[in-house]
């Protein structure tokens, strides 16, 4: 009969590492993966305030201003018309949205006690309602009935706005005054220079 088993006896040292193996060949792809959900779509974000309006860079009929149009009548002689026109000033007006300013310089005076009298522009045989007449009145009164006789330098000037373009003709006038004063004795120009200036504007503003 077989003895028993012996005990087992103690383990060797270990061998040598053997040599590297050949390299394996490179497996086949595994198979795609699934596409994920769509996320959720986030709520619109606050609509912006609403910017401020730029200003137009196109210029309006009434800023547009004409190219430097003016022209000045001036005489040295004397008028005692009363009552009637005492020069006029022929004008080329060049822009149909434009007005005109006109004025006058020159000596004036009305021999008179507790009369009257009124120089004032025409156009074209018509005053100015654009926006209303240009004028200039002058009234003489004197205690005790006595009679002043003072010429000296008086202006006075405007704007008329409702004249059509081309030819103007500007007209100086003296008359009766508004008031109901009886008309003064009137002279218009005395040892200096008499000025009609009439110069081509743009409108105003609105």
């Amino acid at each position: 009969m077989p003895g028993p088993r012996g005990d087992r006896g103690r383990d060797g040292p270990s061998g040598k590492s053997g040599p590297r193996g050949i390299k394996g060949t490179k497996g086949e792809p595994g198979p795609q993966g699934k596409k994920g959900e769509q996320g959720i779509v986030g709520n619109q974000g606050r609509k912006g305030d609403k910017g401020e309006k730029g200003e137009s860079t196109k210029a309006s009929q009434a800023s547009v201003i004409p190219q430097t149009n003016w022209k000045q009548c001036v005489w040295k002689s004397a008028s005692d018309t009363d009552n009637g026109k005492i020069k006029d000033c022929a004008f080329n007006k060049l822009q149909s949205y434009s007005a005109l300013k006109v004025s006058f310089q020159g000596n004036t005076r009305i021999h008179s006690h507790g009369k009257c009298s009124r120089w004032y522009f025409k156009f074209n045989g018509k005053e100015c309602s654009g926006p209303m007449t240009i004028e200039a009145a002058l009234y003489s009164g004197w205690p005790s009935g006595s009679i002043g006789d003072q010429l000296y330098h008086r202006s006075f000037e405007g704007y008329c706005e409702n004249i059509p373009q081309g030819a103007v003709r500007v007209e100086l006038w003296v008359g009766r005054c508004s008031s109901g004063h009886a008309q003064g004795d009137s002279y218009t120009g005395w040892g200096s220079v008499s000025r009609i200036t009439i110069e081509e504007v743009s409108r105003p503003q609105s």
